[in-house]
C-alpha cells in the first residue's frame, strides 16, 4: 500500500486529525501526550528532590525545578517528533496560466487601470517571474489583450 492511499484509509477511519493546520494520528496523539507528561512530571520531581534542597531558598528551588520540568517537556516533544513522523503528504504541483489567474488581471485591470507590459520590466523583475511562474501568465494576459484590441 502506497503512502496516500495509506493516509486515505486512516482518514476514512477517524484515525486522522487536524490540529493547528496539520494532520496528525489521534492514536499517536495519545501516545506523545502520555510521553509528553510522563517526562516532565519525572524531570520535575526529579529535579525538586535533586536541585531544590541546593538552592538559597524554598522558592527559588521549585523555580529550579519547573525549569527543570519545562526542559523535560521540551525533550520529550523532540522524542515524539521523532518517534512518530508527520502524516502529511507533499505534493508539488506548478499551475499553468489558467483561467482564474486570468480573470485576477482581468479585474486587477478594471479596477485598477492598465498594468502594464512585461517588455517594460526590470531583467531581474522578469527572471523572479519566470521562476515563480508568472511571467507567461502575464504574457498570455497580454497577447489575448492585444488580439481583443485588434479584433474591436
Amino acid at each position: 500500500m502506497t503512502e496516500p492511499s495509506m493516509l486515505r484509509d486512516a482518514t476514512a477511519q477517524g484515525q486522522l486529525a487536524e490540529i493547528w493546520g496539520d494532520v496528525v494520528s489521534r492514536p499517536q496523539l495519545g501516545k506523545a501526550m502520555t510521553i509528553g507528561a510522563i517526562i516532565s512530571v519525572a524531570v520535575y520531581f526529579i529535579a525538586l528532590h535533586t536541585i531544590a534542597p541546593l538552592a538559597t531558598t524554598p522558592a527559588v528551588g521549585k523555580a529550579l525545578a519547573m525549569l527543570a520540568g519545562i526542559i523535560g517537556s521540551v525533550a520529550s516533544g523532540a522524542m515524539c517528533a521523532r518517534i512518530f513522523p508527520p502524516k502529511r503528504v507533499v505534493s508539488e504541483h506548478v499551475a499553468g496560466a489558467s483561467a482564474w489567474q486570468s480573470e485576477v488581471l482581468e479585474q486587477l485591470e478594471q479596477e485598477g487601470g492598465a498594468i502594464g507590459e512585461t517588455r517594460d520590466l526590470p531583467p531581474a523583475v522578469v527572471e523572479e517571474m519566470r521562476q515563480v511562474g508568472l511571467y507567461e501568465v502575464f504574457q498570455t494576459f497580454e497577447q489575448s489583450r492585444r488580439a481583443g484590441q485588434k479584433g474591436a
